[in-house]
């Protein structure tokens, strides 16, 4: 999330709820709307606890998510260079292309689908580059035999990055129910609702805002690092990126360059996009 809009979405609502509180506070009755503090400061804590355990839940499986997302991407990348290598080893021309290949897979994933991942959507660019990995590594099969080495390392490594996409694809889909969206939201409702109830005309008018705009702040600052969490690849502050794969692709440059027999065949522009034939 971009920082400057969750500074101005903390700092709203809390202006927005410490004038409520400054409303509410000028029609409730003196002394409050509790005959006794003792309970209710108890069901204030029953419902702050709650609140902070469903929280600790949430941003658990959120942080799950986001780790997942972060590792998926870097074992594609590693599986991408590992078939770059594997390549090399292949006859013919099928060496060159699928190089090339591997370099227009990866400036796709770059420039293509981790824009389609901020809608939770596979890039079709991609996945026509997997499609034209998969021929090349089927021609060195028929070429070679099902047992020869670089085929054998060819498909383990295919699998690997296929693992990584999919995975990848899948976190950026969402992994929080919209269940337990809906109980966070209520549960930090019912805690900045609750205070409200505490408005006393009786009482000094910073210690009623200061109260009301602190556990705001805290319930907003939470769902927003739940937010940040649970949508990875948002393309906002604390998401990820495909730094991984940005260095793959630095990689195979270096190779292809070090490579004096061939250079690849690259049948991409600079975005992973298809040449115009």
């Amino acid at each position: 999330m971009n920082p400057l809009l969750a500074v101005g979405v903390i700092v709203i609502s809390a202006v927005v709820m410490i004038a409520l509180m400054m409303l509410v506070r000028r029609h409730s009755p003196s002394r409050g709307r509790f005959a006794g503090s003792v309970g209710a400061s108890s069901v204030f804590g029953f419902l702050g606890s709650g609140f902070a355990i469903l929280l600790g839940f949430i941003i658990f499986l959120s942080f799950g998510t986001y780790d997942s997302a972060a590792t998926r991407s870097d074992a594609e990348a590693a599986a991408v260079t590992a078939q770059f290598r594997t390549a090399a080893d292949f006859g013919g021309g099928r060496a060159t292309d699928a190089q090339g290949l591997l370099m227009c897979y990866a400036r796709s994933v770059i420039s293509q689908e981790w824009q389609s991942l901020q809608d939770g959507q596979r890039s079709p660019v991609t996945e026509a580059w997997m499609v034209g990995l998969d021929d090349v590594g089927v021609r060195e099969q028929n070429a070679t035999s099902t047992g020869a080495e670089p085929v054998t390392a060819w498909w383990a490594s295919t699998n690997e990055r296929n693992l990584g996409r999919s995975g990848r694809v899948l976190v950026a889909e969402g992994q929080i129910p919209m269940l337990l969206w809906a109980l966070l939201v209520i549960a930090a409702i019912l805690v900045v609702g609750y205070v409200l109830l505490y408005a006393d005309p009786d009482e000094g008018w910073l210690a009623q805002a200061s109260m009301m705009g602190g556990v705001t702040v805290l319930v907003v600052s939470a769902l927003l690092a739940v937010q940040v969490l649970a949508v990875p690849f948002s393309g906002e502050s604390g998401s990820i990126n495909p730094v991984s794969m940005e260095y793959t692709l630095v990689q195979m440059d270096q190779l292809a360059k070090a490579d004096l027999e061939a250079a690849p065949t690259v049948y991409c522009d600079k975005a992973g996009l298809p040449l115009a034939k």
